[in-house]
This record gives structure tokens, C-alpha cells and sequence, in this order.
């Protein structure tokens, strides 16, 4: 009878393994579409968390591009000024020199003809002189 209920034993066990592994099988069953459903729904949330620091950084990047497109048109439209302003400053500074030049050029007219002068007043001087020293002086 022990052998028996030996056997009843070992049987039962049996069962009742089979029938915690069938448990443990439908509860894994049951459980799987939900696991799966909520990895995903973590999955998009962590998805989505990232898009939206990647588009957060993309809207700075856009703001911070936009604000460079202004500075760069202004710096544009002052460049542009500057060089204007250079140009001008280039042709009033030409006109300058030139006048210098031909004023420079009149003062030296004028210093070979006053040297004309003193020569020509030199030679009248000494040709009196000599006239002078000619004739004896009369009493």
C-alpha cells in the first residue's frame, strides 16, 4: 500500500505542477499583450520626449540663425556706408592734393621769378656801380 500511495503522491505532485505551470502559462498569456502595450506606451512617451528636445533645440537654432541674419544685415548696410564714406573721403583727400600741388607749383613761379628780380636788380646795381666808379665825380 505504500507503493501505492507512493505512486498517488508522485501523482499528484504531477498535477499539481501541471496544473501551477498551466496557471503560471495563461497568467504570462494574459499578461503579455498588456506588457507589451505598455513597454510601447513608455517607448513612444521616451520618443517623444526626445523629439521634443530636439525641436526645442531646433527653434533656438532658428532664433539664434534669425537674429545673426539681422546683425548681418546691419553690419551689411554699415560696411556699405563705411566704404561709401571712404570713397568720398578718397576723392575729397585727391582734390586736396591737387590743390596743394598747383598752389606749390605758383609759389615756385613765383620764388624763379623773384629770383628774376633780385638777378635783373643785381645786374642794375653793379652796372650803376661800375658806372659810377667810371666817371670821377664832378665838383
Amino acid at each position: 500500500m505504500n507503493v501505492e500511495g507512493d505512486g498517488m503522491t508522485n501523482t499528484s505532485e504531477k498535477i499539481a505542477q501541471n496544473v501551477l505551470l498551466l496557471a503560471v502559462a495563461r497568467l504570462s498569456m494574459a499578461l503579455a499583450l498588456p506588457t507589451i502595450g505598455l513597454l510601447a506606451f513608455l517607448g513612444s512617451q521616451w520618443l517623444d520626449g526626445r523629439i521634443s528636445a530636439v525641436t526645442k533645440t531646433a527653434e533656438q537654432a532658428n532664433v539664434v540663425a534669425d537674429k545673426a541674419n539681422d546683425v548681418a544685415g546691419r553690419v551689411n548696410d554699415r560696411l556699405i556706408a563705411v566704404e561709401t564714406k571712404q570713397v568720398q573721403d578718397m576723392a575729397a583727400n585727391e582734390r586736396f592734393q591737387n590743390g596743394t600741388l598747383n598752389r606749390l607749383d605758383r609759389v615756385q613761379d613765383s620764388l624763379v621769378g623773384l629770383s628774376n628780380a633780385v638777378a635783373a636788380l643785381t645786374a642794375t646795381l653793379q652796372a650803376v656801380a661800375e658806372e659810377r666808379n667810371r666817371s670821377p665825380p664832378a665838383r
